[in-house]
């Protein structure tokens, strides 16, 4: 991955440049800043996985899941069991589109098929800022603090994160928004949406 800047993606040239094929990923109305910040990251390869060379001292196997597998940004974001629960208990939610590939095509995957201005498109991308952000959150409790959360709690924040943050963003009336709201098994609202 190229090493880019959150300024550089301001660049509207930027959005155009192969080197930030993902860009598209940072950008809607549902987005939550910290959670956007950690996607960022891990799409850069910057979170401080225990594969880095200034962290062998540790021990570097991952502490989400019981498989003795070293971590690394791979395995963390959707190889490890315990992410793949996440997904899994997210899926039994709401439709999620997503494939069983490594982090890296997953990224590009969504970053292609997650484009544009929809709004349900924008929910999805926000969907995954939230997911890689408590993955993450989860991983640096179980390690510093010694408490643990189940998937299907991880998975349910995620989901309730992104329902609350669509109902706080006002939405034109349209097909579009009602079907997000259908989506994510949102009530519709009699009153509040603009026109």
């Amino acid at each position: 991955m190229d090493h880019s800047t959150p300024r550089q993606l301001t660049n509207s040239s930027t959005h155009r440049d192969p080197r930030f094929f993902w860009s598209s990923l940072m950008m809607g109305p549902f987005k939550i800043p910290k959670n956007c910040f950690i996607l960022w990251l891990a799409i850069m390869g910057r979170l401080s996985t225990l594969d880095k060379p200034w962290l062998h001292h540790i021990g570097g196997f991952c502490i989400l899941c019981p498989d003795g597998v070293p971590e690394t940004h791979d395995h963390l974001l959707f190889s490890c069991s315990f992410s793949r629960r996440c997904l899994a208990s997210i899926r039994q939610q709401i439709l999620l589109p997503w494939p069983h590939r490594d982090w890296q095509h997953g990224v590009q995957w969504a970053s292609s098929r997650w484009r544009g201005k929809h709004v349900v498109n924008a929910a999805y991308r926000s969907l995954l800022e939230s997911l890689v952000y408590h993955i993450w959150q989860e991983r640096n409790t179980r390690r510093f603090q010694q408490r643990s959360r189940p998937p299907s709690i991880v998975g349910s924040l995620v989901v309730e994160e992104i329902r609350e943050r669509i109902i706080s963003v006002p939405l034109r009336n349209s097909v579009s928004s009602l079907g997000l709201y259908r989506l994510w098994k949102i009530p519709w609202p009699v009153e509040g949406c603009s026109s």
